[in-house]
């Protein structure tokens, strides 16, 4: 009978042990992995590119007279407004021209209003008979030949005008000048058809500048134009400003990556939206468009994002892992747009369903069905603890942080401390004695 009832408590501690140690095989089998509830989100998708300012507006300030630069009235990063002097030409020469013109349109006044008294009297004698035809002719062609003299000295008087005033130039825009390419002294020249001619400066139109971007070949189909865009300039590192996409490029500029690989890109121009005055054409920017914004959709983030195949038709899509009472569920989903977190959710997936999100190395290794736990944060003696389910804190591995900074009090002063000199002294002899 003893022996019968050992056998059957060895056996019973035998049954008991194994279920203890498969209950701890099972529990140390599952995963340990992140959880979150699928809810709605506002999504904004964008597109990053990336290239520098440039103005608007860029006028070449070109002489429209040859002649050597006698003064230049501004320096690079000047403002100036329409119709500010920038340059002025020498212009002894332009000085002498007009005066020259002006004196030869005196004197072919001075003869054609004789001319036109002569064919007055020649008129008046002819009908008396006491001038011939042929001397009345001749007298009308002299009165016409200096009209036309006439015309052509006040139109060479025009144009002497012309000259010396073209020889103080002007801006023609509100804007900075961004470059001097000539100096005082130096002669310029008139552009020809064969030839541009003497760049003296450029003014570039600071109240409109533009983003200039190339945008990857894989991102432009999701632009257009008026879409909003947020710039940012490594010069201002704190601040950023609002512009809009005006031009979007049809054609690619290619350029190599490497010796088998190319790389597409398009270049897109955004209108600066009052820019700060500091901004200079040239300096950097980086420029983030919003092509779509989806408010109160459903969204999971991207890390808990896997490829799903189906079993059926071999199908790939997306899916993510459900948890369901222990155990991950691999779910196939369909997903809208995204931002550089989350993804918006289409189909697969209702509000309030708990989706596993991670670690991202134990998503990767996760198939349909395996068992796993939750990792919670739990408050154990005023630190943030992460405990796999089922743990008790501080049991197990934990990652702990500081929820608030630990005070160092300082050592309370023992009784027996050292006394200063002072209280020595005060000491009675008996007192020192002992």
């Amino acid at each position: 009978m003893k022996n019968t009832i050992i056998i059957v408590v060895v056996v019973i501690a035998v049954v008991l042990a194994g279920a203890i140690f498969g209950f701890r095989g099972c529990r140390k089998a599952a995963k340990a992995v992140d959880t979150d509830k699928v809810r709605l989100r506002t999504i904004k998708s964008t597109v990053i590119a990336f290239g520098r300012v440039e103005a608007k507006s860029d006028v070449n300030i070109s002489a429209e007279v040859s002649e050597k630069i006698e003064s230049l009235y501004v320096d690079e990063g000047d403002t100036v407004n329409v119709g500010d002097t920038l340059v002025v030409l020498n212009r002894d020469r332009y000085i002498a021209m007009l005066n020259r013109a002006r004196a030869q349109v005196h004197q072919v006044e001075a003869n054609l209003k004789r001319a036109r008294e002569n064919l007055r009297k020649m008129k008046e004698l002819y009908e008396s008979g006491a001038v011939s035809q042929d001397q009345l002719i001749n007298a009308q062609t002299e009165v016409d030949v200096l009209e036309a003299q006439l015309e052509s000295a006040q139109a060479a008087l025009s144009e002497a005008r012309d000259n010396l005033a073209h020889t103080v130039i002007t801006s023609p825009i509100n804007g900075i000048i961004t470059s001097i390419k000539a100096k005082k002294g130096e002669f310029v020249v008139v552009g020809t058809m064969n030839n541009p001619g003497s760049v003296i400066m450029t003014v570039s139109q600071h109240s409109s500048l533009l983003a200039k971007v190339d945008v990857d070949e894989a991102d432009i189909v999701d632009l257009s134009v008026g879409q909003e865009a947020k710039i940012e300039l490594d010069a201002f590192p704190d601040t950023f400003f609002h512009g809009r996409v005006t031009y979007i490029s049809h054609e690619a500029n290619i350029s190599k990556v490497s010796m088998q690989e190319q790389r597409a890109t398009f270049p897109v121009e955004i209108s600066v939206e009052n820019p700060n005055p500091k901004i200079r054409p040239g300096m950097s920017v980086t420029v983030t468009i919003t092509t779509a914004v989806h408010e109160s959709v459903l969204a999971v983030p991207l890390s808990a994002i896997v490829a799903y195949r189906d079993t059926l038709t071999g199908k790939e899509g997306e899916g993510v892992f459900k948890y369901e009472n222990g155990v991950a569920r691999k779910v196939r989903i369909k997903t809208g747009i995204s931002d550089d977190r989350y993804a918006e959710v289409l189909e697969g997936l209702s509000a309030g369903d708990e989706i596993i999100t991670g670690p991202f190395k134990v998503i990767r290794e996760l198939r349909d069905g395996m068992p796993v736990r939750k990792i919670q944060l739990r408050k154990f003696k005023g630190k943030a603890i992460r405990v796999k389910f089922g743990g008790k804190a501080p049991q197990g591995r934990i990652e702990t942080k500081k929820t608030e900074k630990e005070e160092v009090k300082p050592k309370e002063a023992k009784e027996d401390s050292v006394k200063p000199e002072s209280a020595k002294k005060a000491e009675s002899p008996k007192e020192r004695s002992k």
